[in-house]
């Protein structure tokens, strides 16, 4: 069996992304299939609490030890303070100004990486990475941050799997030219790329001429997504549910609020509920259209919520194998969304309903359609609950594996340990 490691963002104890999700769930996968795999954020974080790390290994200096890293620094510059005041030496000098750039490096590392700004953090994560990152046999970036970090300090084979075109969204981060350039410049660090959905595969094989990129596309758990097709009913009640998407305008959170508002004006016999989880860019009541908000949700309230619900309402500008719609569909909902990065699963008038991104009134025709169509509404249910079930994670973490270890596992098998 082989060492991985993966290096990824910092860790929140509480909250998390689609993305780093599916970072762990390939983590848990390559665990359960026999290799050792560690999980190394870029900054100091907490154990997670929304997942199962208990296969995996968690690399992250704990408080304490930072702490007296930081005293044992200070004892030693002080000490080389008192030789360099008897005499007067070249090689102390340059002694003692290493260890000052160590004890910025450590000072800041004692602080919540919330608190730093992006470029601190940027530096930080290198020199932090640098001194952390055990061996091993393949390592993998997972964004754009830990891509010049992994292909500094990175062990073994330096793979770099991507989960969306990331310059797109500069404007979500407090530096938009540093992180556009850092970014861009991630795809040209000479790390094996990996993308995970075919409309990322095609930007970047534009992005970056003659590269060869593989393709390992997400999954959904479902142990914890799973329902029965949800068919229409007569009810004078219909919920729809959508994700509220961190805050940021490329979700398309205003435009779905005013194809809601459209749909509430145009069938106003109906009362149409809008539930909302996670936090969104409006708050509940609004200029435009309320919502309920369900708050944040763990995966398990979250199939729940889906399963109570009529229709999945999503309208990002752009994805790169988001799982909410196909959570949704796992759940028996009928999915309303947008492409890009949806393509594997949401086939217009297959699987979904498919509309046109930034543009509430095809929004709103959507969402009529299928729920003013009860023949249509049950189709969509139940072919996108079928199409579900062939994006799982045995077949997800099998190719990841194939893919780092170019196909030919037999030498990893018998490598012994």
């Amino acid at each position: 069996m082989a060492n991985i490691n993966i290096v990824i963002p910092p860790l929140s104890k509480i909250k998390f992304s689609g993305g780093i999700l599916c970072v762990m769930e390939y983590a848990s996968g390559l665990a359960k299939r026999g290799h050792k795999v560690k999980i190394i954020p870029i900054l100091p974080s907490s154990k997670p609490a929304w997942f199962d790390t208990s296969d995996l290994a968690i690399v992250s200096l704990p408080f304490s030890q930072r702490f007296k890293f930081v005293i044992n620094l200070l004892m030693s510059i002080a000490l080389l303070f008192v030789k360099l005041s008897i005499t007067f030496n070249k090689n102390l000098l340059n002694k003692i100004l290493d260890k000052l750039q160590k004890l910025i490096t450590s000072l800041a590392l004692l602080i919540d990486h919330r608190f730093l700004s992006y470029d601190l953090q940027r530096a930080i994560s290198l020199l932090y990475i640098r001194q952390i990152i055990p061996a091993a046999d393949v390592t993998i970036a997972t964004s754009f941050t830990t891509a010049l970090p992994v292909a500094l300090y990175g062990k073994g084979s330096k793979y770099y799997f991507m989960q969306h075109f990331e310059p797109i969204f500069k404007d979500d981060f407090e530096e938009p030219l540093l992180t556009e350039y850092d970014s861009r410049a991630s795809y040209s660090l000479g790390l094996n790329m990996i993308a995970n959905s075919p409309w990322l595969k095609a930007k970047l094989e534009v992005e970056v001429p003659n590269s060869k990129i593989q393709l390992c596309q997400n999954a959904i758990n479902h142990s914890i997504f799973n329902g029965e097709p949800k068919l229409a009913s007569y009810s004078q009640e219909i919920k729809i549910i959508s994700y509220g998407g961190r805050k940021v305008a490329w979700k398309g959170f205003k435009e779905m609020a005013e194809a809601v508002k459209l749909v509430r004006n145009q069938i106003p016999e109906l009362n149409i509920r809008w539930l909302v989880y996670g936090s969104a860019i409006l708050p509940p009541e609004n200029d435009v259209t309320h919502y309920e908000s369900l708050g944040f949700l763990q995966p398990e309230e979250l199939a729940n919520a889906y399963r109570n619900a009529d229709i999945l309402l999503s309208a990002s500008w752009y994805e790169s194998f988001p799982l909410f719609p196909l959570e949704a569909m796992a759940c028996g909902l009928p999915v309303i969304t947008t492409q890009y990065g949806t393509e594997s699963y949401a086939i217009h008038g297959e699987t979904a309903e498919v509309v046109e991104a930034q543009n509430p009134d095809s929004i709103a025709n959507g969402l009529i359609k299928l729920i003013t169509n009860k023949e249509y509404i049950n189709y969509v249910a139940t072919n996108g609950n079928l199409m579900s079930k062939q994006f799982t994670w045995e077949n997800s973490v099998e190719q990841m594996e194939k893919i780092i270890f170019n196909f030919n596992l037999n030498k990893i098998y018998n490598k012994k340990t």
